[in-house]
């Protein structure tokens, strides 16, 4: 018996007449299942094996002339994803960090925070966060891009002691720096200490 698969054609159905011949020398897998009539249901079958590879190659197309016709193209980065590589290994002269700007600024917020505070052991975890959110929230305003900012805040009973803070940072002195502002009330002594380290 001949194999009558490669030679069917469909019937007309309404005004549409669909032909569907596929290649004598070539032999598709999910073509192969045994089929146990011909007709039109056999060339419903070609037809949409035949068809598919197209539809999608319209819809990968479709979706890629949509995107790059779009105005906010899904290649530019977002707010809120981080900056791209600009290779720079110190930061332009204009956004430098400058200590001699930065204290005073600093100050004022301690002065504003501690002026009518008293130390309460209880509420003193929640005064440093305060603070401490207040600078960062300040240094912000400043523009540094590329900086990470760390802010340290240490505040402390005052009963006429000494009281010393050290640190040891591995940096560039070139591009990174940092400022360390003292204030003090009767009875509490603040220290506020920002560091500023380029990102490369």
């Amino acid at each position: 018996m001949a194999d009558r698969r490669f030679t069917i054609q469909t019937e007309p159905r309404g005004t549409n007449t669909t032909k569907t011949t596929a290649p004598t020398n070539v032999v598709r897998d999910d073509l192969q299942a045994p089929v146990a009539g011909t007709g039109p249901s056999l060339a419903i079958a070609a037809t949409a094996a035949a068809t598919t590879i197209p539809e999608r190659r319209q819809s990968v197309f479709r979706r890629l002339s949509m995107s790059m016709g779009s105005r906010k193209s899904s290649m530019l980065p977002l707010s809120n994803q981080p900056r791209p590589n600009t290779y720079r290994m110190e930061p332009d002269n204009e956004y430098r960090f400058r200590p001699y700007r930065v204290q005073p600024k600093v100050l004022e917020v301690l002065m504003d925070r501690l002026k009518d505070k008293t130390y309460d052991a209880a509420t003193v975890n929640e005064l440093v966060k305060d603070v401490s959110r207040n600078v960062h929230q300040l240094m912000k305003n400043f523009q540094m891009p590329r900086y990470k900012i760390i802010v340290q805040t240490v505040i402390g009973q005052r009963f006429g002691q000494l009281l010393r803070i050290a640190s040891r940072c591995l940096w560039d002195p070139k591009t990174d720096n940092m400022i360390s502002v003292n204030y003090e009330t009767k009875d509490m002594v603040a220290v506020v200490t920002v560091y500023a380290v380029y990102l490369e």
